[in-house]
């Protein structure tokens, strides 16, 4: 396994609720983000959340990357799960199988981003290219 590293900026966040009761609420997000570092992409992306109160989501969704990694073009596409918890949003990461396309066909592989409300998310991808 090879390990990427670099940061993500989530750019034009639109965030929309579908549900709220209870003190609880349910929304949707889709964001533009921003790859750089040993991937250099874009990755357009939408993420389900569900507010337990203010202070507690939990959220799943979909990164469509496409760009560089590797010294290849192509793109994949990033399952995410994950938490907003005292102020830290921590995710896991799974690169959806057979997502890879162009030079980037076959990508396998898991990663992890933990990042502070308007701070740099900085992330880890351990991969394999077949």
């Amino acid at each position: 396994m090879t390990t990427a590293k670099g940061t993500i900026k989530h750019n034009n966040w639109v965030e929309k609720a579908y549900h709220e009761a209870n003190g609880q609420k349910s929304t949707t997000v889709s964001t533009d983000c921003v790859l750089d570092g040993d991937i250099d992409a874009k990755a357009p992306n939408s993420f389900l959340m569900q507010y337990t109160d203010p202070a507690n989501v939990h959220y799943a969704g979909y990164l469509l990357v496409d760009g560089r990694l590797d010294g290849k073009s192509g793109g994949f596409i990033i399952y995410e799960v994950g938490t907003w918890q005292n102020g830290v949003a921590t995710s896991q990461w799974q690169i959806v199988k057979d997502s890879g396309t162009g030079g980037l066909k076959g990508i396998s592989g898991t990663g992890k981003y933990a990042a502070e409300h308007d701070k740099t998310v900085r992330y880890e991808l351990e991969y394999e290219l077949a």
